[in-house]
């Protein structure tokens, strides 16, 4: 606007310098006109008229140069005013941009300083029911989750788990209920990732430290490639809920995976009231006990675990959005205080109703081999497990299989998985020595989804024991409605 306006006045100077050049020679042109007119003799006077009568129309035509140069002289004025007030914006504006740019550069920076850190978790709150038990409500577990990526190919993650009531357990008046999530605040998983350690045409991942194994059939984690419920099923709690703290090298080639891992091993619960299976009361006022396997942080013996996991991954084609099938073999030697264990929950100690003099074990160890499957197409959900093996010289099997259908159009999603234990030792009606019965369980589960970040979980578990010596089933059913909103 300023450029205008300076042409403008440009253009102004050029156009008065013009009409000052043309009056200047009108007006000589008319003195010369005259003088010939006055020459000319008697008609002059006529002439002389017209000339005074130009000659106004010359001082009129002279007053309006003067108001257009006047107008001009104001014109360059408001264009010099502009023009500074132009310049002022101009440098209040640099000055902002300049500000800006630098908030903008703080942004930078601690984006750049930030941007390798993820952070996650949840909180499960949930309505609990069981047969025997008060039903109570509980802010199940409150999960943190960190994850700091060092570099391309190295990163650490920590997850803490907090869980509001689950000491409670301990004091009188919650007598029959705890919260089956266990101590109130634990480190679930603290390890490092070391990536592209490849050998060959081999892709290799290193993790060391604490979490789930990734090298022992289908890995429980409570999403839908994992055990898809909240809770776990019985094979779950008899061979891999827990976790492990050790070293575990993850491979790929092709459609091929083959993970190992080496560890401290799982220990086996002491079947004390919060590894109870089903609901932790029954009519008698006591709770069944079972193999329940857990996580060791140190080891107490200096043989480690060892378990692996080859799986084939079946490319998508007509009928087959996935499809992976593995095979997995696990092997440990048994501590004195597993021993101890395993000998109570089995009923195998002396002094056991119909195992008077007992024959406890001595056998240290502990091996499974299985087969697991996951197929997925279109709505329909296939999950399946088998296990055979030997705990301290107890045979074993162990397998559960989970079909089910996602209706995307109603947010809604219907499973029902069984799952079953059982060993080949005689079941002894002491219910101390519950372990050695034979278990199954059957699980109805329909996830709600609220939105991609809160579900709604309807599961409820109905447990059966051959109680042995005509005992019967013990009424230890359980379920649950919980929110889980994830953040």
């Amino acid at each position: 606007m300023v450029r205008q306006q300076t042409i403008s006045i440009e253009s102004g100077d050029a156009m008065t310098r013009y009409c000052k050049t043309v009056l200047i020679v009108f007006c000589i042109s008319c003195l010369s006109f005259a003088g010939t007119l006055w020459a000319a003799g008697p008609e002059a006077a006529s002439v002389e008229q017209q000339i005074k009568m130009l000659k106004k129309q010359m001082e009129q035509m002279q007053k309006k140069m003067e108001d257009l140069q006047s107008q001009l002289e104001n014109a360059k004025q408001d264009a010099a005013q502009a023009q500074q007030q132009a310049e002022k914006a101009s440098q209040e504006m640099q000055r902002k941009m300049a500000e800006v740019s630098g908030k903008f550069k703080v942004l930078d920076d601690l984006s750049k300083k930030f941007s390798h850190i993820k952070l996650g978790g949840y909180v499960r709150s949930r309505w609990w029911e069981g047969q025997k038990e008060q039903n109570s409500f509980d802010v199940t577990e409150i999960a943190f989750h960190l994850r700091y990526d060092v570099s391309e190919n190295i990163s650490g993650e920590f997850h803490i788990w907090w869980h509001p009531s689950g000491n409670t357990s301990a004091r009188p008046e919650f007598g029959n209920y705890a919260n089956w999530a266990g101590p109130t605040t634990f480190f679930e998983s603290a390890f490092a990732e070391f990536r592209n350690l490849n050998i060959g045409p081999i892709e290799g991942k290193l993790i060391v430290g604490k979490t789930r194994n990734q090298a022992f059939g289908i890995v429980p984690a409570g999403n839908q490639d994992g055990r898809v419920t909240s809770d776990y099923s019985l094979l779950h709690y008899s061979l891999n809920i827990s976790r492990i703290t050790g070293i575990q090298y993850l491979t790929k080639y092709k459609n091929f995976r083959w993970n190992f891992a080496v560890f401290n091993g799982w220990g086996y619960a002491d079947g004390s009231k919060p590894n109870a299976f089903g609901s932790r009361r029954t009519n008698e006022g006591e709770y069944v006990r079972f193999l329940r396997v857990a996580q060791l942080n140190l080891d107490d013996n200096n043989h480690k675990a060892f378990s692996t996991r080859l799986a084939y991954v079946v490319p998508k084609r007509e009928f087959i959005d996935k499809l992976e099938i593995g095979a997995t073999y696990f092997h440990q030697k048994l501590s004195k205080y597993d021993l101890a264990n395993i000998n109570s929950i089995m009923g195998l100690n002396p002094g056991t109703q119909g195992n008077f003099f007992g024959d406890p074990t001595n056998k240290k160890s502990d091996w499974k081999a299985g087969l697991d499957l996951a197929y997925d197409y279109n709505m329909f959900t296939l999950k399946a497990e088998y296990f055979n093996g030997s705990v301290a010289g107890i045979d074993g099997n162990w397998w559960h299989v989970m079909p089910g259908l996602k209706f995307k159009k109603f947010k809604t999603d219907v499973y029902l998985r069984y799952a079953q234990a059982t060993y080949k030792t005689d079941a002894v009606p002491d219910i101390r020595g519950s372990g050695s019965w034979d278990k199954s369980e059957w699980t109805p589960l329909i996830i709600y989804h609220l939105h991609e970040r809160a579900k709604l979980y309807f599961e409820y578990y109905f447990e059966k024991e051959d109680g042995g010596a005509g005992r019967g089933n013990i009424d230890n059913n359980f379920g649950f409605v919980e929110l889980i909103l994830f953040y």
